[in-house]
């Protein structure tokens, strides 16, 4: 097992917002993740937050469970998925926050599980002339790229400043290109300078070529929406 990967043991939680199947040590949780947001009271939100609509015996207050403010039925009826918080099931989210939730689930039914599953690269760490066969592949926790040949390396996904995806086939003209390799940079914990891997796909079998491709296409896709996923 991957040191990164000792503390992976999950349970089973109730919160107000429903089941959730969280990390139990917190350093595991996925730097993807979002925290619940406090509701608010009661007390504090005699309207639907959205309609303005007056609550009373027959309209009831719903939270939603991403944003944590108040709202009616009609405001807040969508229950939708939402793995960021660890939810079992679908939860009650007002329209605004089920269309982000809604948006998130290519990232999380796609491009995660594709970094999940791996692909095989030739790996180029700084400026060396030799580059290793290493099979490349994010972290069950998702808090990890690591990479596994003669060497290993774990890196935090946090500590990843840049990622560039190397491609072939432009033309002036225009057409389709292919995800041929990547460059990253990143920080090593305790350095402040940058630590650069070229990763080069690897030509040895189609499958492999298509394999590598779909997951830089993932890397470029992550690393494009990271800000908006990460917690920094």
């Amino acid at each position: 097992m991957s040191g990164c990967e000792a503390c992976d043991a999950k349970k089973l939680v109730r919160s107000p917002s429903g089941l959730r199947m969280v990390p139990e040590h917190r350093s595991a949780r996925s730097p993807f993740g979002l925290d619940e947001p406090p509701w608010v009271p009661d007390k504090e939100c005699p309207r639907c937050m959205q309609c303005d609509t007056k609550f009373d015996f027959i309209t009831r207050k719903h939270h939603c469970r991403r944003c944590g403010k108040c709202f009616c039925d009609k405001c807040c009826s969508k229950k939708v998925p939402l793995p960021r918080m660890c939810f079992v099931d679908p939860v009650r989210q007002c329209a605004e926050c089920a269309l982000i939730s809604q948006k998130e689930t290519e990232f999380y039914d796609k491009q995660l599980k594709v970094l999940m599953n791996g692909a095989t690269f030739f790996v180029t760490l700084g400026t060396s002339d030799k580059s290793e066969l290493m099979v490349c592949r994010l972290s069950n926790n998702q808090r990890y790229l690591v990479l596994d040949g003669d060497s290993h390396y774990e890196i935090e996904i946090i500590q990843i400043s840049t990622v560039q995806i190397l491609t072939e086939g432009f033309t002036p003209g225009g057409g389709n290109t292919r995800a041929i390799g990547m460059i990253l940079q990143y920080k090593v914990p305790g350095s402040e300078e940058l630590t650069q891997m070229k990763f080069t796909a690897s030509e040895d079998f189609s499958c492999n070529k298509k394999l590598s491709a779909s997951w830089l296409a993932a890397m470029h896709k992550v690393s494009k929406g990271g800000k908006t996923y990460r917690r920094l």
